[in-house]
């Protein structure tokens, strides 16, 4: 039972681990692969003013994130104590660091650096900052549910909800206006990686549900449904500061709120959740060429059947080999 303390490694009781932490150790990389020389011109000289801002709202968005809330994964082990899943969870951890200092450091290459401290004082990134760190709220006394409750939170909302629409806006950027080469290559890695650690989380809350059904009673579900509806909430204010206005084919605020509320969708569903946002197909189908140029082109993507390469190396992983 996974949470029951295993103190060998072999039998390796959750041999799936295995899977996980080969595909990130294949997709490794770090921030001094890029110089972002390109995309220092590109930023001066290639995009409007209002395209300048949407840029640094979106990449010091994603470096707040990154920086300041991510340190879930380090202690995996401490509440699921099998070795196995507690060296899954130091890869994910040391991703989380790389991730930080990347965006870290190209707010400050890109000479933004500033504009990371100002959001800090927006009353939106306020309230983001406040939900996306519920999962550390007591919600009940039994460690085991409280547990499951923080593993749900931050699954759904820090690793495969709250940077989605800015790793899709900068994306955008990159194929549509062919600018920030280097900027948009990272992002392409930080979001497959993000999509990936979502995968493992899913996966370990349906091996508990599995294990444990009995804390996935009617109070859970409420207060996960609750929950749901108030991250989206914010995520929705989020994308409206970013965009603020700009509208293009494939980019604009209506789109890019039908990506973050279908994403809330797939995510309840592949927890055993009901669907809770009713979403315009229309929209969603000018979304496909993310999770097809973006989470990859080898493999098949967690949600929606297509492909997905999560290694920067020629072994790939298929979904039903991972689950």
């Amino acid at each position: 039972m996974i949470f029951e303390e295993q103190i060998s490694r072999k039998p390796d009781r959750y041999p799936w681990t295995q899977d996980f932490i080969e595909a990130m150790h294949n997709g490794f990389w770090t921030d001094k692969e890029f110089s972002f020389s390109s995309d220092i011109q590109d930023f001066r000289v290639s995009l409007t003013e209002q395209e300048q801002e949407i840029i640094v709202r979106a990449l010091a968005t994603i470096g707040q994130l990154e920086i300041s809330v991510k340190k879930f994964w380090a202690k995996l082990g401490d509440n699921l104590p099998h070795p196995s899943i507690n060296d899954m969870g130091y890869v994910m951890a040391n991703t989380e660091v790389i991730h930080g200092d990347a965006y870290e450091r190209l707010l400050e290459v890109l000479g933004i650096d500033d504009a990371f401290d100002e959001i800090l004082e927006l009353d939106i990134i306020k309230g983001r900052v406040n939900y996306l760190r519920k999962h550390l709220h007591k919600f009940h006394s039994d460690n085991k549910k409280q547990f499951v409750y923080s593993l749900i939170l931050f699954t759904l909302f820090v690793e495969n909800i709250a940077l989605f629409s800015q790793f899709y806006t900068i994306s955008w950027f990159g194929r549509y206006k062919n600018v920030l080469k280097d900027t948009n290559k990272q992002v392409e890695y930080t979001s497959r990686e993000e999509n990936l650690h979502a995968m493992i989380g899913m996966k370990l809350i349906n091996v508990i549900k599995k294990e444990y059904p009995d804390l996935f009673d009617e109070e859970l579900k409420e207060k996960i449904i609750h929950e749901a509806n108030e991250a989206v909430k914010y995520e929705l204010q989020i994308i409206e500061w970013i965009v603020n206005g700009y509208g293009e084919e494939k980019l604009n605020s209506e789109i890019l709120k039908e990506f973050v509320k279908n994403r809330m969708n797939e995510s309840l569903k592949e927890i055993g959740f009901k669907k809770i946002f009713d979403v315009n197909k229309e929209l969603i189908s000018k979304t496909t060429w993310f999770d097809e140029q973006v989470l990859g082109n080898n493999q098949s993507d967690f949600f929606h059947s297509r492909p997905v390469e999560y290694s920067k190396k020629s072994k790939s992983f298929a979904v039903e080999e991972l689950f």
